[in-house]
């Protein structure tokens, strides 16, 4: 493929409207096409969700946000006037910022439609084995993956491939932290204790990632025991979930308090572990520096486990070397709170980090 060059003044349209995992594992790329193309206008289609993930200039010129849930199922002749209303100030958005390249991270239907929207005369996407659901037609310019079990980091990078990019230490610019008091005084309040984040939920979509809550409250008591402040970590809808694990913690774990994405990044960061699935929180604390002992059952943590030297991947149904079927909930059950607390003591109390790869006990 011919070099694709962005001139002076010219519209870059980056499209990864969700979820929150997604969004942060392509901010690498933000930050790559910043620093390689100072002179271009970056802009970037997100979902509601995942807003507060993306920062404003330098690095973005504009942020536009794709009215999800002005879609949800209402069937009334209101609803869909409203609808067209959204749809139509969107697309007058996506017109207004005149890109000449869309860059399509998520390689979906959707997505697709998005550029083809956008007025970009030249739209890079995945090829047919990179994407999904058609969306490979709609683009003019593709790439093909190197490795169908490639971590989405480096996935999303290899789509800048042929912007001819020279490779770069991975930066994630997220936005500044707005120093929430609501979180400074919760981790005040844990005192000398060790803070340490533990996350039970997943999404209902994602309920297949869920390590057993009874496992969460045992590894909180062992967690206390260590000196360890155990804090159960939460987003909407997984407050049954953290009810559980506080229950079988016997009061070992505390709850934190109700935080905006904003707010969950920050008390992340004022952790020094994060143990969970493979989750939106799990990468936000990663992708940050945190510390993650992450939990992996059906999903592939080749492609969706944490990069660098600092973590641990307990994925034991992994470890036969064939791939468990996706969506099953039995592998997660595999891993032992004893294996995650051995797992845990290796980075809070070990002088020594051994190398970053599959831990499988």
């Amino acid at each position: 493929m011919d070099q694709v060059r962005i001139k002076q003044g010219e519209g870059v349209l980056l499209i990864r409207l969700g979820a929150v995992g997604d969004v942060t594992r392509t901010l690498p790329c933000l930050s790559v096409l910043k620093q390689s193309f100072p002179q271009a206008r970056l802009g970037w289609v997100v979902e509601p969700g995942s807003r507060s993930l993306l920062p404003g200039p330098p690095w973005l010129d504009e942020i536009i946000v794709f009215p999800r849930t002005a879609f949800e199922p209402r069937w009334n002749l209101h609803a869909i006037g409203q609808i067209r209303t959204h749809l139509g100030d969107f697309i007058s958005r996506l017109r207004k910022f005149d890109a000449s390249l869309s860059i399509d991270f998520q390689g979906s239907a959707k997505s697709a439609l998005i550029a083809r929207f956008s007025g970009a005369s030249r739209r890079l996407g995945f090829d047919r084995t990179g994407s999904r659901e058609g969306s490979y037609l709609l683009n003019t310019l593709h790439v093909k993956p190197s490795s169908a079990h490639l971590n989405r980091v480096w996935k999303n990078l290899e789509l800048l491939a042929p912007l001819k990019i020279n490779p770069a230490p991975l930066h994630f610019p997220f936005p500044p932290l707005l120093h929430s008091a609501k979180v400074a005084s919760f981790i005040a309040s844990l005192g000398s204790a060790i803070p340490v984040a533990v996350h039970p939920g997943t999404s209902d979509r994602q309920s297949h990632k869920r390590w057993p809550p009874e496992n969460f409250g045992s590894l909180a008591q062992a967690l206390a025991q260590d000196g360890c402040a155990p804090i159960l970590t939460w987003g909407p809808g997984e407050e049954s979930l953290v009810a559980e694990a506080l229950a079988f913690s016997r009061g070992k774990a505390v709850v934190a308090p109700d935080t905006s994405l904003s707010e969950m990044r920050e008390l992340l960061l004022s952790c020094k572990l994060f143990i969970g699935a493979d989750t939106g929180p799990m990468h936000l604390a990663w992708s940050q520096g945190v510390p993650v002992v992450a939990l992996f059952g059906s999903t592939d943590p080749r492609i969706n486990g944490p990069l660098g030297d600092r973590h641990r991947v307990l994925a034991p149904a992994w470890r036969s070397g064939f791939a468990p079927r996706r969506g099953d909930p039995e592998p997660i059950r595999m891993i032992s709170p004893e294996s995650v607390m051995q797992a845990s003591r290796e980075i809070l109390f070990s002088a020594l980090l051994p190398s970053a790869g599959m831990h499988t006990p």
